[in-house]
């Protein structure tokens, strides 16, 4: 199974085991979607076609939802959650269902759960569309090392909010930032040598 049908899977058994689940304790709820989260984060950044979809995010003005839905997975690893969301929502809007799945699993973690349940019937509603396809295989690595999207998990796993490694982080947060003044203070924008910079970054040593 390929990276991206296996990210469709986790949000479509996470989908069905809400359906049919008893109410959790809160807590318990929130911890679940933080993983949830962090296993279809780590899933879509092993997506072999995630690198060239960030890198072509706006190609010939023509804004691609799967970068949108990459961008979004690791500002939120990189803890810019309200650019994360700005992301997701425009990824979603252009039909991506993991985007909405992602949304739903943030929200829930956050104990919002009015708007965990909009995401859940969006997801829900989109994966029964035809989804965006990953048009851009590239035969290259994945866009971060195998060893940063396990410790995604591991941290995840010890009830820690999963992150990037700081120095991959800094990459995210060194984006060229748009004040909104509105509902989206600070809004990270792509830059077409983001993957070149993530890339240099992993391959730094550990200080």
């Amino acid at each position: 199974m390929s990276p991206r049908s296996t990210a469709a899977h986790v949000a479509h058994v996470a989908l069905e085991r809400d359906r049919e689940a008893a109410p959790a304790p809160l807590r318990l709820a929130h911890r679940q979607a933080r993983h949830e989260l962090a296993m279809l984060s780590s899933l879509i950044l092993a997506n072999p076609a995630s690198a060239s979809s960030l890198a072509k995010l706006v190609d010939s003005e023509v804004e691609r939802p799967d970068g949108a839905l990459v961008l979004g997975v690791l500002l939120h690893l990189a803890d810019y959650q309200e650019g994360a969301r700005f992301w997701w929502e425009f990824a979603a809007g252009g039909g991506s269902h993991l985007a909405a799945s992602c949304l739903w699993f943030w929200h829930q973690s956050r104990g919002e759960p009015k708007d965990a349940n909009f995401w859940r019937l969006q997801a829900e509603s989109l994966a029964e569309l035809p989804q965006p396809e990953w048009k851009l295989r590239s035969p290259d690595r994945p866009l971060v090392p195998h060893s940063v999207r396990a410790e995604i998990l591991a941290l995840c796993k010890q009830g820690l909010p999963p992150r990037l490694p700081p120095r991959l982080a800094a990459v995210l947060k060194s984006l060229p930032v748009e004040d909104d003044n509105g509902d989206w203070p600070e809004i990270p924008h792509w830059s077409p040598d983001v993957v070149h910079h993530l890339r240099t970054a992993a391959e730094e040593p550990h200080r």
